[in-house]
């Protein structure tokens, strides 16, 4: 019995002690890019460095656990072919994996210094040119670079060999069975754990230091998870040469920063921005449902006529967030790199001065949505850690009377907090029950929620001074629509409430949440050319009016000749239900071209 156990656990500790040694080899290497980029670590605290290892060490053993996959293969072979030699079989194996390990960390340690950001596989496209890639380096950084790497191979294959036992003992090939409990743990490892969230870079953001983000992320992953997030939009929906594609959308985008209609009573208010989730107009224009926000809308900025984006809540935050639009195809927060390269509405109020921060009360990494929001530039991000165990908890994380309740939301003057809510999402999971309906009782409780809040900041010093803006982030699906208005589920209203508010207004205008970046900061004096994407609806060159709602690969035009339903498919207009038009249809296929091209050209 003795022998049959320890040959049993010769297999398992073989396993462990592989895991370990991936693991120490990842830690060293984030201590070592640090050291190399010191520069870019001046005044980071002891605690900085510690955050680093401790909170990159989840996507390092998700990276361990990939490794590993062969290594656990050949262990469960060994069940019935005893005599293998592991050893030299798996060293084959390390022959490949320690390259990779050694070229995506020194690659991706020496283009940092150059850079600033991490090397992902979109950079990969310079391996087809190295002559452009090493144009960025000067030559002692190749000369480090290439004797590194190649002390790097040789060290992380003595280590993987002097990790692995030549052979296994002789045991009955039913004994295989204990295993089974091995590989679940390593698909729940390479999952990233038992959250709603699979694994991605996300985990590795805890600091308002991007360099410090960006150390703790574990480079093999980044660039082999980005890999599959890869695509070349340049190269999609090409209908028009250049000419013809600035001549189609000449004006759709003016850059006017001009301010005719001033909304505010101050340059500088403190910002609150309650990004709703799914508060489409069918719900939020509705008395019975949201009688809190129908009151409201009279006692403030009130946009009656904008359309989201786009339809997932990922989407609908880079439009709102970083005023860019919707893509049907792909989504922009789930590409790791992208925070960074679009421009941002929290960076700009922050290079302002403001104080940035963003808060939710669910899963805060699920779609890459922490780290895109901190390259964004918000300096704080909270998830559902954040509040406290005994925080009333709904399916998909704390329920929203809980988020409304965070303090201190002004740190510091002046501010920019946002926050997104999630209670008004289905399964429609609230702790009160004041309508029949589950879904329109769930708008009904985050109505009521924000409303009391609202009502509590009113009373508050900080009021005179702050402006709530109320925006969802897409809309709500729409029972009995004829088949010709499915777009109005895309409708969403937009509030400006807040003693910073002069006073009650309505506006009319055909718009998307995308321009409410650009709108709101020509209010602000702090108009910026960078957002292509997002208009200053409020600016007297503001004369081409029009919205677009993308959907899974399909998108509506919406103008005031009618509305267009395109299929980014098939490449044409099949929705009966809509009458093509000719115009409509070249301007849905120039935006098309126009926002992938430019999105792909983002460096």
């Amino acid at each position: 019995m003795l022998s049959y156990y320890s040959v049993m656990v010769k297999r398992l500790l073989f396993i462990l002690r592989l895991y370990i040694t991936l693991l120490l080899i990842f830690v060293t290497q984030k201590l070592v890019f640090m050291l190399f980029n010191l520069p870019s670590a001046a005044g980071t605290t002891v605690g900085g460095w510690a955050g680093v290892l401790l909170h990159g060490l989840r996507l390092d053993s998700v990276t361990a656990c990939y490794l590993m996959v062969v290594p656990v293969l050949v262990v469960l072979v060994s069940f019935f072919w005893w005599r293998m030699p592991v050893r030299r079989v798996l060293t084959c194996y390390y022959a490949l994996a320690a390259p990779l390990m050694a070229l995506a960390f020194a690659a991706d340690m020496v283009l940092y210094r150059f850079w600033g950001a991490k090397m992902d596989a979109a950079d990969l496209i310079y391996a087809a040119n190295p002559k452009d890639m090493l144009a960025s380096l000067t030559l002692p950084a190749i000369l480090v670079g290439g004797v590194l790497l190649a002390l790097l191979v040789f060290h992380y294959l003595r280590r993987l060999c002097h990790a692995t036992p030549e052979g296994f003992d002789r045991v009955h090939p039913a004994s295989s069975a204990v295993m089974l409990a091995v590989v679940a743990l390593q698909f729940v490892g390479i999952r990233g754990g038992l959250s709603d969230s699979t694994a991605n870079v996300s985990y590795a953001y805890f600091s308002s230091t991007p360099f410090l983000n960006h150390s703790a992320i574990n480079p093999l992953f980044n660039i082999t998870h980005s890999l599959f997030k890869t695509e070349d939009l340049t190269a999609q929906f090409r209908f028009y040469d250049d000419d013809r594609l600035a001549a189609l959308t000449a004006g759709t985008y003016p850059a006017d920063p001009a301010v005719t209609d001033t909304l505010l009573n101050t340059s500088r208010p403190d910002i609150l921005l309650v990004v709703w989730e799914g508060a489409g107009s069918a719900m939020m224009l509705n008395d019975s449902v949201a009688p809190q926000f129908s009151r409201w809308s009279r006692e403030g900025v009130f946009f009656s006529n904008c359309y989201a984006n786009s339809f997932r809540t990922d989407r609908g935050l880079v439009a709102i967030v970083n005023g860019w639009p919707g893509l049907p195809t792909t989504s922009l927060m789930k590409k790791a790199d992208m925070g960074r390269k679009l421009p941002a509405l929290a960076r700009q109020l922050q290079r302002a001065g403001y104080t940035t921060a963003f808060y939710y009360g669910g899963d805060i990494d699920f779609t890459n949505m922490r780290g895109h929001l901190s390259e964004s530039g918000f300096g704080r991000v909270e998830g559902q850690e954040y509040f406290s165990a005994a925080s009333v908890r709904a399916n998909w994380g704390v329920a929203d009377e809980e988020l409304f309740r965070l303090t201190p939301l002004f740190p510091a003057h002046p501010s920019f907090t946002a926050m997104l809510t999630l209670s008004s999402h289905e399964p429609w999971d609230v702790p009160t029950h004041r309508l029949h309906d589950p879904r329109r009782n769930a708008f009904a409780y985050t109505d009521a929620c924000l409303g009391a809040w609202l009502d509590s900041l009113r009373h508050t010093p900080a009021w005179d001074n702050l402006l709530v803006v109320i925006v969802a982030d897409h809309g709500v699906p729409v029972d009995g629509l004829a088949p010709d208005c499915k777009h109005h589920a895309s409708r969403i209203p937009i509030l400006w409430v807040g003693g910073a508010v002069k006073q009650p207004r309505t506006f009319d205008l055909l718009m998307n949440q995308s321009d409410l970046a650009a709108t709101l900061l020509a209010q602000l004096g702090m108009a910026d050319t960078t957002f292509t994407f997002s208009r200053n609806v409020l600016a007297p060159s503001y004369r081409d009016r029009f919205a677009v709602n993308a959907y899974k690969n399909g998108l509506f035009y919406i103008d005031s000749t009618g509305v267009s339903n395109y299929d980014c498919l098939s490449l044409s207009e099949p929705d009966a239900a809509y009458p093509s038009d000719p115009r409509r249809l070249q301007r849905t296929q120039a935006l098309l071209q126009l926002w992938y091209g430019t999105t792909g050209r983002l460096r």
